[in-house]
């Protein structure tokens, strides 16, 4: 079966899902087993940096070689004169051309590779000539998007051709590079208004749809109309430009007719045939009411009416789900309900499939708390994450097929794409990042993609996912500090045993539960001796080495199920359940073999022991827990008061 990748930065354009859907049908009908395998991204120049960087991180994900043929459609991220978009774009080009599989490059001449595209020199002529020749206009502003780009740079220098050959004024103060989008038209009119000291021109020739329908916006703004103070022209023929008042002449690229060229390359190649290095795309201008002609009603593309309604209907209804899918996004308490949500809200489209895959290492609470104590201040939860590649703690946490039930059994599929894991004949399969701005979450995989690129669902389905999972895992991460938080409140800061808040929160449960079952639990109450000479001869310092000593000697000699408790300055508890009085006297025995080797171990100066007392609960008297305590701590007494009495003091 042949592989083929689809690396698209989509920026919600209807051109990208013109071009995915024909590219898939194309390959859908090459008369041999294939599979379209779409790496999307939504990025953009106008986005955050960190943005822009988690997204383009997916382009790492693929192992290139493992694909039968490559498909670049990044001309809107990618220029051969710029290294602006980073490392992540930078790969896909570079891993691409390491493949030694054949590459075309949709609508950006990259060296070594098949373009695909229009001519973009000779459809901007075809606008020029328009004006010129058929509308008599001769004096131009022209509105470009990037100047590092490749389209813009084709279309400028077609513009300035045509005027150098027809005589007509093109100096660079008529000339505005921006972004690509309408902003970037309502920033070109100021700027060159201002340019040209108020005086407007006959017309604006912009770069893209976008641009022109921000050139009309700052008209308007400005009191001005169009086409009766200057004419403005597009390109892409976006499908806002023929329902806006005035429509915007523009350049339609025909798109649905790039999936057979750049599949009919890969055919030729395939065959053996040498890879072209050039395949223009026809395209057909538009005139409409910005340039003074009347709508037909028949312009632009022509959608079979069960299209149109469809998409609009299915946009409308996505947009509805689209709101409950966020409203129920923020009270998700696990993964399954975030995805449980997310398959309600995408359920009415033509899916077929999906598979969330995530870095395990999100659902490692305890190494929020390791860095956290390291670093002495609380951790951000992206932070160790990766911003470059994918980690090998890659795991599938959710998929599900059509017909059946949702699966959320956590499998290792490790740092790169697994193609093996979505390799059904004839299907389509889109990739989207799933990241915290930089730092990289994991992907989703949408199986049969179309009906959500077709109402340019993706973007918001993503965002509304990452926005969930990054609240999910902050609060997740929260709840876990604040329960080990909660746990050190509760010990001792010399000693690290539980100090009396610990006592009342642990001990009185245990007490009570061991006297329900009718069980008994051994108190064993230790206060040191001769702490104070230490103090007196030594310092503080060395009667502080002395009581952790003790709390050593008492945690390495505790049962397992015992709860150890620095009770005073240097008296202990020790609570757990015992059968009878022998098995405490154990752990006095214990506590004083320990507490030598681990004097000697902290370098504690003079020689120190402990009293002790001791007693066994009984189920059948109704006696607390304090007051049993007590009854230790007076034993305890008897027992100091003793060795005291033999040392004649």
């Amino acid at each position: 079966m042949k592989k083929i990748m689809y690396i698209l930065n989509d920026c919600m354009r209807q051109l990208s899902y013109e071009r995915t859907a024909s590219l898939y049908r194309a390959v859908r009908d090459m008369g041999e087993p294939a599979s379209l395998y779409i790496i999307r991204t939504d990025g953009h120049s106008d986005f955050a940096p960190e943005h822009n960087q988690g997204e383009y991180n997916i382009f790492r994900l693929p192992d290139y070689c493992e694909f039968d043929g490559i498909i670049l459609d990044i001309n809107s991220i990618f220029s051969a004169d710029s290294d602006f978009y980073g490392e992540g774009v930078l790969h896909a080009v570079r891993a691409a051309a390491a493949s030694g599989k054949p590459v075309i490059s949709v609508a950006n001449e990259i060296a070594n590779f098949c373009y695909v595209g229009i001519d973009n020199y000779a459809a901007m002529r075809s606008v020029i000539a328009h004006l010129h020749e058929d509308r008599k206009l001769s004096d131009f502003w022209f509105a470009m998007g990037p100047a590092d780009n490749y389209e813009v740079k084709r279309r400028a220098e077609a513009l300035a051709d045509y005027c150098r050959e027809h005589r007509l004024p093109c100096g660079d103060e008529r000339f505005h590079y921006d972004s690509f989008t309408v902003n970037g038209g309502i920033s070109a009119f100021d700027r060159l208004r201002h340019r040209h000291g108020g005086r407007l021109p006959q017309a604006v020739i912009c770069a893209n749809d976008r641009i022109a329908m921000g050139i009309c916006r700052a008209a308007e703004l400005a009191g001005l109309s169009i086409p009766g103070d200057f004419m403005v022209t597009g390109f892409d023929n976006d499908e806002m430009s023929s329902s806006l008042k005035p429509s915007i002449t523009s350049v339609d690229q025909l798109a649905w007719n790039m999936g057979a060229s750049c599949v009919e390359v890969l055919q030729r190649v395939w065959r053996g045939e040498p890879l072209p290095m050039q395949v223009f795309t026809p395209t057909k201008l538009i005139p409409r009411e910005s340039t003074g002609h009347r709508p037909t009603g028949l312009d632009g593309r022509r959608k079979r009416v069960a299209d149109y309604i469809n998409q609009a209907f299915g946009a409308a209804d996505f947009g509805y789900r689209l709101c409950a899918l966020q409203y129920q996004l923020p009270g998700c308490q696990s993964i399954e309900e975030i995805c449980l949500a997310l398959m309600r809200c995408l359920s009415p489209l033509d899916l077929k499939g999906m598979r969330m895959v995530l870095d395990s290492a999100l659902f490692d609470n305890g190494r929020v708390i390791q860095i956290h104590d390291h670093s002495g201040r609380m951790r951000d939860i992206a932070e160790g994450m990766l911003t470059s590649g994918y980690p090998d703690t890659m795991e599938t946490v959710f998929s599900w097929e059509a017909g059946k039930d949702a699966q959320f059994q956590r499998e290792r599929v490790g740092a790169s794409l697994r193609t093996a894991l979505y390799s059904a004949e004839g299907e389509n399969y889109l990739f989207a990042p799933l990241h915290f701005m930089e730092y990289t979450v994991g992907y989703l995989c949408i199986r049969d993609c179309l009906d959500l690129m077709a109402i340019q669902g993706v973007s918001e389905i993503v965002n509304a996912l990452s926005v969930a999972l990054r609240n999910f895992f902050a609060r997740r991460n929260l709840a876990y500090i604040n329960q080990v938080l909660s746990g050190v409140s509760m010990k001792d800061d010399l000693t690290g045993l539980y100090n009396r808040l610990g006592y009342h929160h642990l001990a009185h449960p245990l007490f009570k539960k061991i006297r329900a079952a009718g069980g008994r639990m051994g108190i064993l109450f230790i206060d040191m001796d001769r702490l104070k000479y230490i103090n007196d001869t030594f310092g503080h310092a060395e009667g502080d080495l002395a009581i952790r000593s003790t709390a050593n000697a008492i945690r390495r000699s505790l049962p397992k199920d015992g709860i150890p408790v620095r009770y005073g300055g240097d008296e202990f508890l020790i609570l757990a359940p015992a059968e009878n009085e022998p098995e405490v006297r154990r752990w006095i025995d214990a506590i004083a073999t320990a507490l030598p080797p681990e004097a000697a171990a902290l370098g504690v100066a003079g020689h120190f022991g402990f009293s002790a007392g001791y007693l066994l609960t009984d189920p059948t008297l109704d006696k607390t827990l304090d007051e049993y305590v007590t009854e230790a701590d007076a034993r305890m007494y008897r027992d100091k008061h003793a060795k005291k009495q033999r040392r004649g003091e």
